[in-house]
């Protein structure tokens, strides 16, 4: 079954099964080879099985089955290693191959949700747990199987001990820088407004605690689009929405140093830097209110006007955000009362 998934994270997925398999596929060609020169044919001629079926799971992974593949795969290693530890016993370390396999099955668990949640780790984890005690008691009592030169045995343990740390630090690795990725991406999106697609009130409040200190510096506009009322009324809510997002636009290009916020309805705020004079911030701040006096909105072939009001304050000591943006709101409703279209500072 073909699963629905994000493109991002359909393609983490198919990259992560495509590459895995093709190292399980090399791991047992080296195998075989290694097996094929110390003369042990059970485990030679189980490679040749081992590779054919990496080659199967290609095709699986080719046609998006991941979850059959990480079932599969993890049936085929463990298997592969509770034979291994019966044949050559447990100084081949064939066994420590099924811990590692438990992060693997966890890690594809974290994706479980993209694949259907047809990945069960806590299962599989316990049948690894299982099959490692039955391949230690029955080598315990019987012994080896198949009886090797001890080097070929430590060199075979060494080579599991590589594989796996490998496996443990490379999944736990990825699996973190993936969590991390995920928590800054969930974070920049409680921060931003959907619609506008810039700052919220909580991203301006943030912002407000960055600054700090710095606060004396910089000087806060409040502007609110005049008559807003009426694009949803004339020509409905889309309509509505088409404008703030044009607005925010505006006023974003318009304000590369400054940081722009949506605070509610129809309503923005910035938050701008004194760099040379207040005046000229003033000034910096009146060209967002004429570019959008000045700018032709276009919906459904009609051309559309809008203004904005805007009410600014200089930070005074000791203000709260709250108490900062009600000063510059004041003189926004002074404007608002005294003909619109204006900046009132």
């Amino acid at each position: 079954m073909k699963v629905n998934m994000t493109f991002e994270t359909e393609k983490t997925i198919r990259l992560i099964c495509l590459y895995s398999c093709l190292i399980f596929l090399l791991a047992h060609i080296i195998y075989f080879v290694y097996f094929l020169v110390i003369k042990v044919e059970p485990l030679m001629y189980i490679n040749v099985g081992s590779v054919l079926f990496y080659l199967i799971m290609l095709l699986i992974v080719k046609n998006r089955l991941y979850s059959i593949y990480v079932n599969f795969t993890a049936v085929e290693i463990a298997s592969y290693m509770f034979v291994g530890t019966i044949l050559l016993g447990m100084s081949a370390g064939f066994h420590l191959c099924l811990i590692a396999l438990c992060t693997l099955v966890f890690f594809a668990g974290y994706f479980s949700k993209s694949l259907n949640n047809r990945v069960k780790p806590l299962l599989f984890s316990i049948i690894f747990f299982i099959l490692y005690f039955i391949a230690y008691f029955v080598v315990q009592k019987n012994a080896a199987i198949i009886s090797v030169k001890e080097s070929y045995l430590k060199i075979l343990y060494c080579a599991h001990i590589v594989i796996v740390f490998g496996f443990v630090i490379t999944f736990l690795a990825y699996l973190t820088s993936y969590t991390v990725k995920l928590e800054n991406k969930v974070k920049a999106e409680s921060e931003t407004d959907k619609l506008t697609n810039i700052s919220n009130r909580k991203g301006l409040t943030k912002y407000y605690d960055i600054i700090g200190d710095q606060k004396k510096n910089y000087v806060v506009a409040i502007f609110d689009i005049d008559n807003f009322k009426k694009f949803n009324d004339v020509n409905g809510h889309l309509c509505g929405d088409y404008v703030l997002k044009e607005i925010a636009n505006i006023a974003r290009n318009n304000s590369s140093d400054d940081f722009v916020s949506r605070w509610g309805g129809e309503e923005f705020v910035v938050i701008s830097k004194i760099d040379n004079t207040i005046e000229d911030t003033y000034t910096k701040i009146d060209n967002i209110r004429k570019t959008i006096e000045e700018y032709s909105f276009k919906y459904n072939n009609r051309k559309l006007k809008s203004t904005i009001t805007v009410g600014v304050a200089k930070y005074e000591d000791d203000q709260s955000l709250e108490d900062w943006i009600k000063r510059a709101d004041k003189k926004l409703y002074y404007g608002k009362q005294h003909g619109k279209n204006q900046m009132v500072v």
